[in-house]
């Protein structure tokens, strides 16, 4: 569907240009994948190695040359962080109405004053931070792709660093984006990798609690969990312990989290259940939307907002979704179903090339004079890497029919559960499914890798 849809962010986009690309990038990436082949473990090493260290320069230089004027709820979050600093603890009316954006706004006050402490200002350990979960999210996956298979985990790392949704919004926006692709990167790597211990648990849960504060609906992962635990309970019983064991700790990181904010709305003052918050029954409605096919949309936001308290908007959003699900029939509401999983799907770069993104303060002049030809480039080039990670995974799925238990099945329960959560039951963006993003990028990889082994054993058969 990715590859046919015209409209993305970034303009129209030709389904000719996309198609042409993935034949490119499959031939491309076959002969890089025979280049690999010859090479011994030392050398997949060192290109991991040489690769990181090329990710990190580029990310470096990313924030060096350009820097993104920022808005919504991330400039809210910056502008409000700067009140609590100086000891102002009246909540903007926004914030109050998004409760979650809580935690966020009070660990940007937390690197504001490190920046003071240091002499720095806000922007450096905003980025250094940035940088730092990018970096461990990918250090992350490529680990878990080597304990599957070194080539996948070197043909990883050498792609990470062209990956045009790995840099821009990743670093100069980051949101809760970043902290929701690493926990997820560090649930996948111990779901493979090695025996847990009381410390790696620990880590589990802190990260798990970090992450759920950031954003909650990780707890997705959770389901992922137990359905590889009721699948693995008679016939795979290490992996089985194993699942259970992350499922606990990370059971330990959601009621951290819980009680992490009540600690932090008591010690800077929020009023968790002031009159200004948005009832779930709001997203929900919003939804629901026929005319918008359940995208964010100011009408509904409106709608709430004219019901003044807790309660009246609450009654209300709930009396909005009765109605709306009456003005359904199965037909309709299967259509709307579908664009509404359309809607995750559309674009490659998940709209991180533009969301949050207002103009550029500054960057590079040839940049900034043909940025709409290098958007549409890189929105060609993830369209077609996104569309050529999924081929890969349906023909994977097509020839062993039979999913292993283990870290892919996690991945790739989790990618699509939060599709289905913002299908069935939530609004939706299309940068809803960027936290995901970690994951796909390790199924995707590891299933390319995987099927060009196949097409070399199919050939040597023919020879």
């Amino acid at each position: 569907m990715m590859v046919f849809v015209t409209y993305t962010d970034t303009g129209f986009v030709n389904p000719i240009d996309v198609i042409l690309t993935i034949f490119v990038l499959y031939l491309f990436f076959r002969v890089i994948d025979r280049g690999l082949r010859k090479l011994s473990v030392r050398q997949l090493k060192g290109i991991i190695a040489l690769s990181v260290i090329g990710v990190a320069v580029s990310a470096l230089l990313n924030v060096i040359l350009i820097r993104v004027q920022l808005f919504g709820d991330v400039q809210i979050c910056i502008t409000m962080a700067r009140q609590l600093v100086q000891g102002n603890f009246n909540w903007s009316e926004w914030i109050l109405q998004y409760k979650n954006l809580v935690p966020l706004t009070i660990l940007y006050s937390v690197f504001m004053r490190v920046g003071q402490f240091l002499h720095l200002g806000f922007n450096p350990i905003f980025l250094a931070y940035n940088i730092a979960l990018l970096l461990g999210s990918i250090i992350l996956i490529i680990a878990t792709l080597w304990h599957k298979n070194p080539r996948a985990a070197a043909f990883a790392a050498l792609l990470s660093i062209i990956v045009p949704s790995f840099y821009g919004f990743t670093i100069q926006v980051g949101y809760t984006d970043g902290a929701s692709i690493f926990a997820l990167a560090l649930l996948l790597f111990f779901l493979e990798c090695g025996r847990l211990n009381w410390w790696k648990l620990l880590i589990i849960a802190l990260v798990f609690a970090y992450g759920y504060l950031m954003r909650p609906n990780l707890i997705i992962a959770l389901v992922a969990l137990v359905i590889i635990g009721l699948f693995t309970y008679k016939t795979q019983r290490n992996v089985y312990r194993k699942v259970v064991q992350l499922f606990i700790a990370s059971i330990v990181g959601l009621l951290l989290a819980i009680g992490a904010g009540k600690v932090l709305d008591a010690n800077y003052h929020y009023n968790s259940t002031n009159p200004d918050e948005f009832p779930i029954a709001h997203w929900i409605y919003m939804g629901l939307n026929q005319q918008k096919f359940g995208e964010y949309n100011r009408c509904d936001r409106s709608y709430t907002l004219h019901h003044i308290g807790f309660s009246s908007a609450q009654s209300a959003d709930v009396s909005g979704i009765a109605t709306r699900l009456a003005s359904y029939n199965p037909e309709t509401f299967i259509f709307h179903l579908f664009v509404k999983y359309g809607v995750l799907w559309r674009e490659g770069t998940f709209q991180t090339l533009t969301d949050y993104q207002k103009t550029y303060i500054f960057a590079p002049k040839f940049y900034l004079e043909h940025i709409s030809a290098i958007r549409l480039i890189f929105q060609v080039f993830s369209k077609a890497l996104i569309a050529l990670f999924l081929i890969a995974v349906g023909l994977r799925f097509l020839s062993n029919k039979m999913l292993a238990k283990d870290s892919l099945l996690f991945a790739l329960l989790t990618i699509f559960g939060i599709s289905l959560f913002h299908t069935l039951i939530w609004e939706v963006k299309t940068r809803y499914q960027f936290m995901t993003f970690g994951l796909l990028f390790f199924v995707g990889v590891y299933s390319l890798i995987e099927h060009f082994e196949k097409v070399s054993i199919m050939n040597s058969h023919i020879e």
